[in-house]
């Protein structure tokens, strides 16, 4: 009877916990949802056909995104996160990612993303001229 009581509160305890069953990969999706590292790409995808839409406003856009295969690239990913971190990192950073300041840091870091790219330009463009006005 003590045998059984243990083996039904194990299985219960298994299944209450949500984290077993899982495998990494499985883990590792939720991490780069969570941290919202899965719209990247589409980030990416429009930074990259800005241009080529006010060249072409007639194509059909939308369905050129979808033939892109953007969740491709984060399936792509997993190989790398699965090879930096151990499964339980990743089940700890799921967890941060899940956290009030974890979501802060996803609804803020695409803006900071922004900003620091628009002064990278800048800095890059006065590194070119540093540059070329050394080799003069």
């Amino acid at each position: 009877m003590k045998k059984i009581a243990f083996v039904v509160f194990f299985v219960i305890g298994i299944g209450a916990s949500g984290i077993y069953g899982q495998t990494k990969n499985d883990d590792i999706v939720k991490l780069l949802k969570v941290s919202g590292a899965d719209k990247m790409s589409s980030q990416i995808f429009d930074a990259m056909t800005a241009q080529f839409k006010s060249m072409m406003p007639n194509a059909n856009w939308a369905e050129i995104k979808k033939k892109a295969n953007l969740d491709g690239l984060l399936y792509e990913c997993i190989p790398i996160y699965d090879k930096y971190y151990t499964h339980d990192e990743i089940k700890q950073l799921i967890k941060f990612y899940e956290s009030p300041l974890g979501k802060r840091l996803v609804e803020t870091n695409p803006l900071i993303m922004n900003e620091s790219m628009a002064i990278g330009q800048r800095w890059g463009e006065k590194l070119a001229q540093v540059i070329m006005s050394e080799l003069k």
